[in-house]
């Protein structure tokens, strides 16, 4: 709860919320402490009680011992080591119930283990492929979210080639951001195939399979460290070139230098200092970082000025234009104007594929308007 409101702290603010997550926090606080309390409770009855047991025990061993060697048949060194023996034996379990709540905890945490390690199959060994070509085909996939039962794309099918761009549009909950999920290799598909270069996503180590692709999802975070050091991935061996290379691309590089300490600038998982803009446009220059060949945008200028739109849409072309392949998840029109093909999706479902102005004007035909916004007009 105190992650989620520093996180959030603008919004909670701008809201009037403070008070009222402030309030709900000392109610879990509460409950908290009062679990505790009552933990500890219950373990030091334990603890007294056995350490009670002990001492009791000790003294009925002193005392059988005295009565021996008063009958000759117990020396005194005998009396005083077996005394002594009683209590070291007895001493670990004391200790032991002492401690219970921290080996209780080291129980859970080797279960929760366990059972993670029996799920997650071993890695095995992959035949190394060459650097695929820019093809992407997507072959009846269906896709399941973890955890879930329902199918949230069914039969979904298309293919793209290089220098193509693909505008995926539809309601909210069509499916957009779980398909960029799938072909990013995120979630895996439950049926069907995704393909790329010819080979099964499958096929790649994961982090061979990063490599090809630039992911820039609905949410951008950037993770501890410098802005060279998010855009590079977090490399242990960046290539400074590349990094300036992926922010100029993004349109970044300027606003990048304007910062006190540049590309070395300190930012934190909520962006600190940076705007949302500023944050989307470095995670997009983390996708581009390295030239891959599947650029997948998930709704990429939801945080963008009509500056950040522009340098988007240069950042689409250019990609285009080096052969690689671009998978657009949009509401707005904005984000279309460098797609060749549309794909529209509705619950999960496949409702139309084609060329960009033929299915708008498919679409205008029969009155049907992207999610939210205003008819796609002036589009070229």
């Amino acid at each position: 709860m105190a992650d989620q409101v520093k996180g959030e702290s603008e919004a909670l603010i701008s809201m009037g919320m403070m008070n009222a997550a402030f309030l709900r926090w000392m109610d879990l606080r509460s409950n908290a402490l009062d679990t505790s309390l009552k933990a500890s409770d219950v373990a030091g009855r334990f603890s007294s009680l056995i350490k009670t047991f002990r001492m009791l025990l000790q003294s009925a061993i002193l005392g059988l011992a005295a009565w021996l060697v008063l009958k000759g048949e117990l020396s005194g060194g005998a009396m005083i080591a077996g005394s002594v023996l009683m209590g070291r034996a007895l001493q670990p379990v004391e200790q032991l119930i002492g401690q219970w709540a921290v080996v209780a905890r080291a129980r859970q945490g080797h279960l929760r283990l366990a059972a993670l390690l029996t799920k997650v199959p071993e890695m095995r060994q992959r035949t190394e492929l060459p650097r695929p070509s820019a093809t992407l085909e997507v072959d009846g996939l269906t896709l399941v979210p973890p955890g879930e039962q329902q199918a949230v794309l069914r039969l979904v099918s298309f293919q793209l080639r290089p220098g193509q761009a693909l505008g995926v549009i539809g309601p909210s909950g069509a499916g957009k951001s779980s398909l960029a999920r799938a072909l990013s290799g995120v979630w895996t598909a439950s049926a069907g195939d995704i393909r790329l270069g010819g080979a099964t996503l499958d096929q790649y180590a994961q982090d061979v399979l990063g490599s090809y692709i630039g992911y820039l999802p609905q949410r951008v975070s950037l993770l501890e460290g410098t802005i060279a050091e998010n855009i590079a991935r977090l490399s242990r061996t960046p290539d400074d070139a590349k990094i300036v290379a992926a922010a100029r691309q993004a349109n970044v590089h300027e606003m990048i230098l304007r910062l006190p300490d540049g590309y070395d600038t300190q930012v934190s998982s909520n962006g600190g200092r940076l705007s949302g803009g500023q944050v989307q446009r470095i995670g997009l220059a983390r996708a581009l970082y390295r030239d891959p060949l599947l650029l997948i945008l998930d709704e990429p200028n939801s945080n963008l000025d009509n500056d950040g739109s522009m340098a988007l849409n240069a950042a689409i072309r250019r990609h285009k234009e080096a052969g690689g392949i671009v998978l657009i998840m949009a509401h707005r029109p904005a984000a279309i104007q460098e797609c060749d093909l549309l794909l529209v999706l509705d619950r999960g479902v496949r409702r139309a594929f084609g060329p960009r102005d033929e299915i708008l004007r498919e679409m205008l035909k029969n009155g049907t308007e992207l999610q939210g916004q205003q008819r796609p007009g002036g589009l070229k």
